[in-house]
């Protein structure tokens, strides 16, 4: 047996060396504000209250700030009479981006009540799954998509119309947003849940996060800390206009967007439905301040023949997140903006309300092509071992899974024991399921994620790394990459590719394409298939369950 000193030396060992190599965010630690997620949303509301808070990119319909909060309130006492009882009954919303979302998402949550955010694309079972696991009481829906939201749920609905008529047995948005003023609830305790969002289910069933008020002040502080933020905070005439194409139901879209620039100050321009036509509408017809997008926008920016460099050049900063933008994709659009837009890349993911990651000019080496960025303040990382149970920080350039650490970090998903037991392998800990590493500026560079890679005869090899060889093809529009069962190597990669508007190409000729620059094993063995469309998950993310299921 061992002496009482010999075990405490040997537990401070363990100690010191489960913290080896653990890389602590080199930006300014910050003092978080201890409040409710509304008290921090309005602090600065008599600065910009009578400025253009919102406004539809179809309809042209708005609200100022000082519109905004009074709505906001009038459906908070709306909420309270219909809740007396139940702090913890959970708000259903199914809506498109549409001016009316941030009213619904913060008069809920002034109301004591937890959001869960829907995806307006899904099927009425997809709905109805999420709202009886996130056990909603009510929902706010659009009159286009009440019929479908009913075959999901009984439980009452609220229908914003923009014709000012509606479905009978609805209850209007327009009499329960215009009414008296209710008061916020206080006292507020900033562990309570107040988001339900559900992760993606690109590598399994969605699951409920949990996200309490701490969860989300922290994030919008760290990412309008002065070393990250993009957004400039709106001063006397000086408003930065964000377009806001990425779902608001999707956690990027919903804080990054949405929350980020209200709490600016900001003009948000929202778009109801993304195409590539609206898109250059935007670009042309906006003058766009900051833009944040997902690699396939920026891909498209490059690409399409009618968006020139001078519809692009006036924009400050253009984000791309949600996946990695490969190294030559950002040199393309570097190219085609003659390096005038400052593009950058973030890394986050649901359950970390997002953000963990962030390029960025104000610190040295906080940008670099192909990297994702530096950690936001007050937060921490480590790369652990793929092959090894060890849960030991590997060294520079040495990649494995990224573990995260921060006061961003959710408490846990919802009614899922099992998966909280697989995310958090250690206290304060969350497993990202990403392939990454960091260099010796202590900037990260994402690979992949780990269930996605093909094993081929034992050797791994990331689908992104072969995609973004193939969008380097002169005649590729878009791809995705998967691995497909192989008698001999075990697994082979496949690639699904779209060509261009107008271009013909061969797939043994990608296939030959691919083989000059990669090592025998990475090569195309599974053969490429040319389709019409590569799916992708509303985030951007492609779905390479269903490429497999093709």
């Amino acid at each position: 047996m061992l002496c009482l000193r010999q075990l405490h030396l040997f537990k401070q060992a363990v100690k010191n060396f489960s913290t080896e190599n653990v890389i602590k965010s080199r930006a300014k630690n910050l003092q978080i504000p201890k409040i409710s997620l509304h008290e921090y949303m309005w602090q600065n509301l008599e600065k910009w209250s009578d400025r253009t808070a919102v406004a539809c990119f179809e309809t042209k319909r708005s609200y100022t700030y000082h519109q905004l909060y009074k709505k906001s309130l009038s459906l908070t006492r709306f909420l309270k009479e219909s809740f007396k009882s139940s702090k913890e009954a959970t708000v259903g919303i199914i809506l498109p981006n549409i001016p009316e979302y941030p009213i619904v998402f913060l008069g809920a949550i002034q109301a004591g009540l937890r959001v869960t955010t829907c995806n307006p694309s899904y099927t009425s079972e997809e709905i109805k799954q999420q709202l009886k696991d996130s056990k909603s009481r009510i929902v706010f829906t659009t009159q286009e998509l009440t019929s479908l939201v009913r075959q999901a749920t009984d439980v009452p609905i609220v229908e914003i119309s923009n014709n000012k008529s509606y479905t009978q047995g609805a209850i209007s948005f327009d009499e329960i947003s215009s009414g008296d003023t209710g008061q916020p609830i206080i006292n507020v305790n900033v562990n309570d849940i107040i988001l339900l969002p559900y992760s993606s289910g690109t590598t399994g069933l969605p699951k409920g996060v949990q996200l309490n008020h701490f969860n989300i002040v922290s994030n919008l502080s760290q990412i309008i800390s002065p070393e990250f933020a993009l957004t400039k905070r709106t001063t006397g005439s000086d408003q930065d206009v964000v377009p806001a194409f990425l779902p608001f139901f999707h956690i990027y879209g919903q804080v990054v967007v949405m929350l980020q620039a209200l709490i600016q100050g900001a003009q948000l321009i929202t778009m109801p439905k993304f195409s590539s036509d609206n898109f250059v509408k935007l670009v042309k017809n906006y003058k766009i301040d900051v833009l944040y997008g997902v690699p396939l926008v920026a891909i498209m920016a490059v690409n399409h023949p009618n968006i020139k460099k001078e519809d692009l050049t006036g924009i400050r900063f253009w984000m791309s997140g949600a996946a990695p933008l490969g190294g030559s994709d950002v040199e393309r659009f570097r190219e085609k903006t003659n390096d005038k837009v400052c593009i950058i890349q973030g890394y986050g993911m649901t359950e970390t309300s997002p953000v963990t990651i962030i390029q960025t000019k104000k610190l040295e080496h906080g940008i670099k092509t192909g990297g994702s960025g530096l950690l936001v303040p007050n937060t921490e990382a480590k790369i652990v071992s793929l092959e090894e149970p060890s849960l030991n920080g590997l060294e520079t350039n040495k990649s494995g899974e990224l573990l995260i650490k921060g006061p961003q970090v959710m408490p846990g998903y919802f009614n899922n024991e099992e998966a909280n037991k697989d995310i958090f392998p250690e206290e304060g800990w969350i497993r990202t399921g990403d392939i990454a590493y960091y260099d010796e500026h202590d900037q990260f560079y994402i690979i992949d994620r780990c269930k996605e890679l093909i094993k081929v005869k034992g050797f791994q090899v990331a689908p992104a790394e072969l995609e973004e060889i193939l969008r380097g093809h002169p005649d590729v529009e878009d791809v995705g990459v998967v691995g497909i069962p192989h008698p001999v190597l075990g697994e082979a990669p496949k690639a699904f590719v779209v060509p261009k508007s107008g271009q013909t190409v061969k797939s043994s000729e990608l296939v030959d394409y691919v083989s000059t620059k990669v090592s025998k094993h990475k090569q195309l063995t599974g053969g490429v298939v040319l389709v019409d469309g590569i799916p992708k998950s509303a985030s951007g993310k492609i779905l390479r369950r269903e490429l497999k299921k093709m």
